[in-house]
């Protein structure tokens, strides 16, 4: 073990630039060609370390890419999960966007989820020249931080084929130091349109219906049924009305609903239903639209055996000591477990306020992490 620990010191250098490079180069979700160009510089690096590489396209989202080692050998190891895009706006961060500061980096997606990235190929490589026969990819997808809304079941379709036969998943999103995630809940995310009508709000106030108040009414009715645990129901955005002397005729708002189970899932769903149909204001009209859907990632026995598998790791060789924890936010190893591969996930760089302007990672966290999860294959080897 001491040889791979030794060459992902070794290498740690050259992946801390890859791991900025990346970062720098810009790309949310919905912008294609700023996620591709992500992906070519991915590509490169990997070709460069003679990985095999296959790019899937879409219509809508960036390309997905898969980086093999020891593809020929049918007996297949592990796979790493990770996404290419962000949330942040092109600027956001300023130019160039990464920078380094008392040990951390600084940028967007710097753990969200481009560390996880660089922590999956830096393991990969060092475990290839360590002496490893196994099957090995890395998957990553282009359009996660929107629950692969832009690829559709085409896009989760192939995350699963591409996931078949390998005997464990560790998905390489945020990290925090100690903790691996075992399970997450689900996400729906819907948008409602209201329209009402307007009318003078002095002379012809009881004239008109107002959309704004309908949301309310809505909203309240949604978010009051939150629980602690459960269900969760979040509006996060809304807008309406022209000028303030006017009853607006329109209102919309954006609805996040988060739940542990499929059972679950099919409840907020007939919840959120019920509440679009009913109108608490006379006269008014609501569509209802379903944005995106993302199932849980179970909480599974043997998800709880493969931490196990990593912790006792952890403990034999003097690496991070862990706990096993639980999220309410989404990721694709929902759809590993979906399939029966035991999975883990918040396993790439540690950091902290991804999502936000602050978003930071842990510098060290890099070799750290690729130590952790090289270990446990090399262990199984």
């Amino acid at each position: 073990m001491q040889e791979l620990f030794q060459q992902i010191d070794r290498l740690q250098e050259d992946y801390l630039k890859f791991w900025t490079d990346i970062c720098n180069i810009e790309g949310i979700s919905s912008d294609k060609p700023a996620v591709n160009r992500v992906v070519d510089r991915i590509e490169a690096f990997c070709m460069e370390r003679d990985f095999s590489v296959c790019r899937y396209p879409f219509e809508k989202a960036g390309d997905y890419l898969t980086v093999d080692m020891n593809v020929a050998n049918p007996k297949k190891g592990y796979l790493f999960l990770a996404h290419t895009d962000t949330v942040h706006e092109k600027g956001k961060f300023g130019n160039p966007a990464v920078h380094q500061a008392g040990g951390k980096l600084y940028g967007p997606g710097v753990i969200d989820c481009k560390g996880g990235i660089a922590v999956a190929l830096l393991a990969m490589q060092a475990l290839k020249e360590t002496g490893e026969i196994r099957h090995t990819r890395l998957l990553l997808t282009s359009d996660e931080e929107v629950s692969e809304a832009l690829s559709g079941e085409e896009g989760i379709r192939l995350i699963q084929k591409m996931a078949e036969g390998f005997q464990g998943a560790f998905c390489c999103e945020v990290g925090k130091k100690g903790k691996i995630t075992i399970g997450r809940k689900g996400i729906l995310k819907f948008r409602f349109d209201i329209t009402g009508r307007a009318s003078h709000a002095g002379i012809a106030y009881f004239e008109g219906c107002s959309a704004i108040r309908e949301a309310a009414y809505k909203i309240l009715a949604l978010e009051q049924r939150s629980e602690d645990g459960g269900i969760t129901y979040n509006c996060g955005r809304i807008g309406g009305g022209e000028v303030p002397n006017i009853v607006p005729q329109n209102c919309s708002f954006l609805l996040d609903v988060r739940f542990v189970t499929e059972k679950d899932m099919k409840c907020a769903r007939d919840t959120v239903y019920a509440v679009a149909e009913k109108s608490y204001m006379k006269d008014t009209v609501t569509k209802l639209t379903l944005l995106s859907k993302r199932v849980p990632m179970q909480r599974t026995a043997e998800n709880e055996k493969l931490f196990e598998r990593i912790r006792r790791v952890c403990d034999r060789y003097g690496l991070e000591e862990v706990s096993m924890t639980e999220s309410g936010g989404g990721s694709d190893a929902a759809y590993t477990v979906a399939i029966g591969i035991p999975s883990v996930c918040s396993v790439g760089t540690t950091g902290d306020c991804c999502h936000t302007k602050e978003e930071y990672a842990e510098i060290d966290s890099l070799a750290r992490r690729a130590k952790m999860l090289g270990a446990v294959i090399r262990e199984e080897t």
